[in-house]
């Protein structure tokens, strides 16, 4: 058995786990999705936010909520690693042991992309009037929706290898994700953050999560107002390489890798 078959078999094997509670993953997906449509895209219009800011907000919460799901599978692995070390049962198989991590993050990124897909039409129901349907580089969603999630992955690979055990695990939201997830152009865009001042927009661009959300912006609602569509693709990219890269180095180290 090539390392290739083993990759797709071991992806296979977590797709049909995964399937098995995605109704249930789904439901909870989606009323954290409805209610933080309604809580950032419509009440604060009532406060003031711009028209059009519904679309806005649905266009990077769908870009962005494959990131929680793919969060989640961090603990999962540090405990595993931690603890009974079932990975290494897999290390063994006929697959290179690089090829066991890019399986891991390549799984993580397919189940957050089967997760949130359908935000997308359920998205374009609660804002219909906002989002229209002309302004959609359908290929472009499809390329940057493919790009953000793989690029969750990867970042999930590094979390768990950066992670040194199971008691910083509560430092990983306060010091990882709600950062870079609120500093990430959530609730608004890079522009306007360079329109309060030069160095914040600057200093932004080191957050990946901007330009999983101005990219999406740019494909899902027209590139005016938003980072160049390709900067954003060619440095998510960039980031992935990075990312995987760095986290296979030392989770090889961390599991004693031959």
């Amino acid at each position: 058995m090539s390392s290739w078959t083993a990759y797709f078999h071991l992806i296979r094997k977590d797709l049909v786990s995964f399937m098995r509670e995605f109704r249930t993953k789904f439901i909870d997906t989606f009323f954290l999705f409805f209610t933080n449509v309604m809580a950032f895209g419509y009440f604060l219009q009532q406060e003031g936010a711009h028209e059009g800011y519904a679309a806005f907000f649905v266009v990077g919460a769908i870009a962005s909520f494959g990131f929680i799901e793919i969060v989640g599978k961090v603990s999962v692995l540090l405990a595993d690693i931690c603890g009974d070390k079932t990975i290494n049962h897999t290390l063994v198989m006929p697959i290179r042991s690089n090829m066991v991590f890019y399986y891991i993050a390549s799984s993580w990124a397919i189940t957050s992309m089967i997760l949130s897909v359908l935000l997308f039409p359920i998205g374009k129901l609660l804002v219909f009037t906002e989002w229209h349907w002309e302004a959609i580089s359908f290929w472009r969603v499809a390329l940057m929706f493919v790009t953000a999630n793989i690029f969750f992955g990867c970042f999930a690979l590094w979390l768990s290898s950066v992670i040194s055990g199971l008691t910083n695990l509560n430092s990983l939201w306060l010091r990882y994700i709600a950062p870079m997830w609120m500093f990430g152009g959530y609730v608004y865009s890079w522009q306007s953050a360079y329109q309060l001042s030069h160095l914040v927009g600057y200093l932004s661009l080191i957050n990946p999560m901007i330009y999983v959300m101005e990219g999406m912006r740019a494909a899902a609602l027209g590139q005016e107002g938003y980072l160049p569509f390709w900067f954003s693709f060619c440095m998510l990219w960039i980031f992935i390489v990075v990312c995987t890269m760095h986290a296979t180095r030392r989770l090889r180290r961390k599991l004693d890798c031959i």
